[in-house]
């Protein structure tokens, strides 16, 4: 039996509306459903997070604190995987041409998340193991919770104060709502409305820099999943580690977190350009505008496709802005300050390999 306290992010991603669908419903087909939408779930959440067991209708899963090392990315996280639930749901409906009220009513299920940050210890009894330690306990209370009943929201996110905390995050646009419990106390959460996220990131226009459009395509395949790669490329500190030549610092961060309209800031010798994001899909790709001066030097979309073996292939499409001459002259302009003067192909195959060695020192044991 192992009895070390252990510090980290907790989650439970809680599949709402079952009771109601299960009790209305035909049980072998609601049965079938919850273990789609369950499947899904656990296999969305690794590799960042280990999952710990299932719960009924939930899904508890928890990372070290060293597996999360960007704050943005948990909360980028949740959200992307939300996206890919109500994905899921939609093709579900569309694909069964059953008539029972179970698959007729798919759409009626929907998913919360509560994230908390706190100690926990791994209990390791005969073949089986969990968490135990009151920020366990509490994390599992947050789950009977008054967002619903206050707000009327059928799918949200909730970070607890101290996670958010943890996470170094201004959410500032988050509901926030006290909840309190016996032996507990009260305990500060965070809220975001997951319907309206999902709005927001389905609605918006797409703004992308397709191959064909490209002046000059940078590929690279990293060993480790896409949720790595992304800090690896998208956070400043670490960025500076794989391209020691410039420094990187945040810039803008509206409603408090990166997303579309948040800028970085890269300085290199006596110039200073800043990347403004167009798009921004966690996960799946980013597009930017790099600008110096007041003039527009190039626009990039960088992909991230995640391949069935577990690593990420990677490409960057870019667009040269500076001059709008023809495509060949564009072309040798890309080639010249990306390859020739920058050598972005070799700094891109050291952040591959810091990305690798991160994942196996952090990732690879539980």
């Amino acid at each position: 039996m192992s009895k070390i306290t252990q510090h980290g992010y907790l989650v439970l991603a809680d599949i709402s509306g079952y009771t109601s669908f299960v009790a209305k419903t035909e049980l072998e087909h609601s049965h079938e459903i919850l273990t789609e939408l369950l499947e899904l779930l656990v296999e969305k959440f690794s590799p960042l997070m280990i999952v710990s067991k299932l719960e009924g209708d939930a899904v508890f899963a928890y990372a070290d604190e060293t597996r999360v090392t960007r704050g943005e990315t948990l909360v980028e996280f949740m959200e992307s995987v939300y996206v890919m639930f109500r994905d899921k749901q939609t093709s579900m409906r569309r694909k069964t041409t059953c008539t029972c009220a179970a698959c007729q009513n798919i759409p009626s299920l929907d998913l919360k998340f509560i994230a908390h940050y706190g100690d926990y210890v791994i209990q390791h009894v005969a073949d089986t193991r969990e968490l135990i330690g009151s920020d366990v306990n509490l994390l599992h209370r947050l789950s009977k919770n008054h967002i619903s009943e206050k707000t009327a929201w059928r799918a949200y996110m909730m970070l607890t104060e101290k996670c958010l905390n943890h996470l170094n995050l201004r959410l500032e646009t988050a509901y926030i709502q006290i909840e309190e419990y016996e032996h507990l106390g009260e305990v500060k959460t965070y809220n975001i409305d997951l319907h309206d996220r999902y709005a927001e990131i389905t609605d918006e226009r797409r703004i992308l820099i397709a191959d064909d459009e490209a002046d000059l395509i940078l590929r690279s395949v990293f060993f480790v999943p896409p949720y790595v790669v992304w800090e690896w490329l998208q956070d400043p500190v670490k960025r500076n580690l794989w391209a020691p030549t410039v420094q990187w610092s945040v810039g803008n961060r509206p409603q408090g977190r990166t997303g579309k309209g948040a800028s970085n800031h890269c300085a290199h010798g006596k110039g200073l350009t800043t990347e403004v994001a167009l798009d921004w899909r966690p996960f799946e790709y980013v597009t930017v505008d790099s600008i110096e001066n007041g003039k527009r030097l190039f626009t990039d979309t960088a992909y991230f496709e995640e391949m069935p073996d577990g690593t990420t292939r990677f490409r960057d499409c870019i667009r040269i802005r500076l001059i709008s001459g023809p495509r060949f002259i564009r072309r040798i302009m890309a080639w010249v300050v990306f390859i020739v003067i920058n050598r972005y192909d070799k700094l891109l195959a050291k952040a591959a390999h810091l990305a690798r060695e991160e994942y196996e020192q952090k990732f690879s044991q539980p």
